[in-house]
């Protein structure tokens, strides 16, 4: 064989083993980060939220939430959303945060009561009971939210003798703190803002300031900060810069909705928001009360 001809293989050799061992080297280092920065804080409590996981599983819930369960509910069931609604889901939402605080009091060991999992299990058995309380009222008249409620107390009510109360002073630190921003901001929004004073705006910023009042509670019984702008908050301003966090966040958006979208499209929206403020609120108090 030609020594150039050897040379050329020789050289072309090189080059796949040099690309090869790059190709690891790249896999290896992706692999570590999505470990590092996803399936560790999952597997391990004492790995907290990071910019990574909180952007994607921000855009998980919101991809969930706008092009699954929204036509589910609108084109798919033909529910519209109105205060009926609302009040059906509520005890649903409740029984959501106290699922994904049953894995903080190890009552069970699995993933799916971890973000982002318990997203799209609670979404799933949502829009079931839906499904269900949907056809029950064409048999039956008896109207699908009744029922909705209902089935969520009752699965409610079949977990919470997995929550024992362990600290037995934090309700009142809850109730001593709520004052502090409930009689503030309803006389603030009296005297400037008298228009916000209806359900649009209260209902979600009052279950964002709730939220923001159980992680104020469980941080003063020993808890930690697991959220990437909560831990900024508490850092630089204590433990009341949550709330400010809180109201910096949400009334913007609260308002935006308000402004610029109309009829059940808001009150979709509206209805997403105090979902999550209820239902992270909830777990957080659970979670203080059986955590000693």
């Amino acid at each position: 064989m030609h020594p150039e001809t050897i040379q050329v293989k020789a050289n072309r050799l090189k080059t796949r083993c040099r690309l090869s061992i790059q190709a690891d080297f790249m896999f290896d280092v992706v692999k570590a980060f999505l470990f590092e920065k996803f399936w560790l804080p999952i597997v391990d409590e004492s790995v907290y939220y990071n910019p990574y996981n909180t952007a994607v599983y921000a855009l998980i819930f919101g991809i969930l939430v706008i092009y699954v369960l929204k036509p589910l509910v609108q084109e798919r069931m033909e529910i519209e959303i109105n205060r009926e609604f609302v009040l059906g889901f509520t005890p649903f939402i409740v029984f959501g945060g106290a699922a994904r605080a049953l894995k903080d009091v190890n009552a069970f060991e699995t993933i799916l009561l971890e973000t982002p999992f318990i997203y799209g299990l609670l979404i799933l058995v949502g829009a079931l009971l839906l499904y269900g309380s949907r056809k029950l009222e064409e048999v039956t008249q008896t109207p699908y939210h009744r029922t909705l409620a209902a089935a969520g107390t009752a699965a409610l009510l079949l977990i919470l003798p997995f929550f024992t109360l362990e600290e037995p002073e934090a309700p009142l630190t809850f109730l001593i703190t709520l004052p502090a921003w409930t009689i503030p901001g309803y006389l603030l929004l009296k005297a400037e803002k008298p228009e916000l004073l209806d359900w649009e705006f209260t209902l979600p910023v009052s279950a964002h300031l709730l939220d923001a009042t159980s992680t104020f509670t469980a941080l003063k019984y020993g808890a930690n900060e697991k959220h990437v702008l909560g831990r900024i908050a508490v850092d630089i301003f204590g433990n009341w810069g949550l709330f400010p966090l809180k109201l910096g966040v949400i009334v913007p958006v609260v308002y935006y909705i308000k402004e610029n979208f109309e009829g059940e499209e808001k009150a979709f929206y509206i209805f997403i928001i105090t979902a999550l403020g209820i239902g992270i609120a909830t777990r957080n108090t659970l979670q203080t009360l059986a955590i000693n």
